[in-house]
């Protein structure tokens, strides 16, 4: 079930992260055109990995560092907790938020 959850949640987190920093798209400018690979300076490992957004038939190459990798999948677990335990307190408080008193 948590995987169910993850895996959207990661994808949407990439592709937004993606989207929102100049950095990055700079990045993925020099990787496209073989500038960038293996290791940046700071001795961080770059990977790559082909990702499809739900619902889309087109994919994309993003590269970032193993670093952001982890940040990125660390964000998209939380969000997922999160989101699991908001759903979680609202079934219990039920609608009236009186915790199933009439």
């Amino acid at each position: 079930m948590i995987r169910f959850v993850l895996a959207p949640a990661l994808l949407a987190t990439v592709m937004l992260g993606a989207c929102a920093t100049d950095a990055r798209t700079e990045r993925q400018e020099m990787v496209d055109a073989g500038q960038l690979t293996g290791v940046t300076s700071d001795g961080d490992t770059v990977r790559c990995r082909t990702l499809r957004p739900t619902g889309s038939r087109l994919s994309e190459r993003v590269c970032l560092t193993q670093r952001e990798w982890d940040d990125m999948e660390e964000n998209a677990r939380r969000t997922a907790e999160e989101r699991a335990n908001s759903q979680v307190a609202t079934t219990i408080g039920g609608p009236r938020g009186g915790g199933g008193q009439p």
